[in-house]
């Protein structure tokens, strides 16, 4: 009895010391793991630094007249996208024809008066004028077209032929004020019916650009924004109305630690994600960094010379290049929320150098 005894008691101290045994191993182990896993985790970080502090860009132009005066004629609507040189807006042209027609006169009169030595530049000023009134019959005919569509209905065949027309008129009045610009520096003896002529060339130069200007059309390809112009405004020269975002280059200003910008360099490749569009992944390519953090440039940037200071990590924006090809079915939104990695191992523009 005593000895069945002794080694049953013997078998559970055993039994007990293996557990024991057994959980400290377990316990090594999963220290063990953890250490590597935050090891891992650590050093992935830092070659690949990454922020959902980002967002996306993109040029955005602010559309203003160049002349003053009512909005007469608006053939766009809000976020439509448009071309460039397609027309945006028209201002009333009457007080503009009226100062053309006079400063017509005058040089037609300085013309007369310098005889042979002011025919080249009649003859640009004629083909100018020519120019500038095709521009307009064919501005006439795209308002009439846009005026018989329907709303809602896609523009027709019709509508797309005129505005083509327009796009050749003002390429056509273009090169006809360049030239009347060219002829104006000729040498002429200077007498002082050239230097009437010359005045009176520079007036109707202007006049007639004052009256094209009236015209305003789209400064490059994008989607228009914030439209909210209606005929009868009256608009000031300069005074911007509403916004044309470029479709043109895109980018994502992405606001990096501090800490993280010691690898970062431009020209290293990025995978960008978008909130909008889960799944999506674009390429992109560290075009630049802020040489200041984004509280330097706020309006009331923070004073730091007090006694109460407390230490905060800055941010400094990084800006990153789209560079996969657009998808039509899921287009870019300026400011729209997006996260950015950084591959540090990647060819940066200084190590191509």
């Amino acid at each position: 009895m005593n000895q069945d005894a002794t080694t049953s008691a013997s078998a559970q101290a055993t039994s007990k010391t293996d557990s024991t045994r057994r959980r400290w191993i377990i316990l090594a182990a999963l220290l063990v793991v953890t250490a590597a896993g935050v090891l891992i985790y650590w050093r992935y970080a830092e070659i690949y630094p990454s922020t959902d502090n980002a967002y996306t860009g993109a040029d955005i132009v602010r559309i203003a007249p160049q002349v003053s005066g009512p909005v007469v004629d608006i053939y766009v609507t809000e976020d439509e996208k448009v071309s460039k040189g397609d027309p945006l807006f028209d201002i009333d042209p009457t007080l503009y024809e009226a100062a053309l027609r006079a400063a017509r006169a005058q040089f037609d009169a300085a013309v007369n008066a310098t005889g042979t030595a002011g025919e080249d530049l009649l003859s640009a000023a004629d083909e100018m004028e020519a120019k500038r009134d095709a521009l307009s019959a064919a501005l006439t005919k795209y308002r009439e077209s846009e005026s018989a569509r329907g709303e809602g209905e896609a523009p027709s065949q019709q509508t797309m032929d005129a505005l083509a027309a327009v796009h050749d008129a003002q390429s056509a009045y273009d090169e006809a004020q360049h030239a009347f610009s060219v002829a104006q520096d000729q040498d002429l003896v200077v007498t002082t019916p050239t230097v009437k002529l010359r005045a009176a060339a520079a007036q109707l130069d202007k006049a007639t650009q004052d009256r094209v200007k009236t015209h305003v059309v789209a400064p490059d390809d994008g989607w228009v924004s914030n439209v909210r112009l209606r005929p009868g405004t009256v608009l000031q020269a300069g005074t911007p109305v509403f916004a044309l975002i470029e479709n043109g280059e895109w980018w994502v200003s992405a606001n990096f630690k501090e800490t993280d910008l010691g690898r970062i360099k431009p020209g290293q490749p990025a995978s960008i994600g978008l909130d909008m569009y889960p799944g999506l992944e674009l390429e992109g390519t560290v075009e630049s960094i802020s040489p200041g953090s984004g509280a330097s440039f706020s309006v009331l940037p923070p004073e730091n010379a007090t006694g109460n200071w407390v230490k905060i990590t800055q941010r400094f924006p990084v800006r990153i290049k789209i560079t996969s090809a657009p998808d039509p079915d899921k287009p870019l939104r300026v400011g729209a929320s997006a996260d950015v990695t950084v591959d540090t191992t990647g060819n940066s523009a200084e190590g191509e150098k």
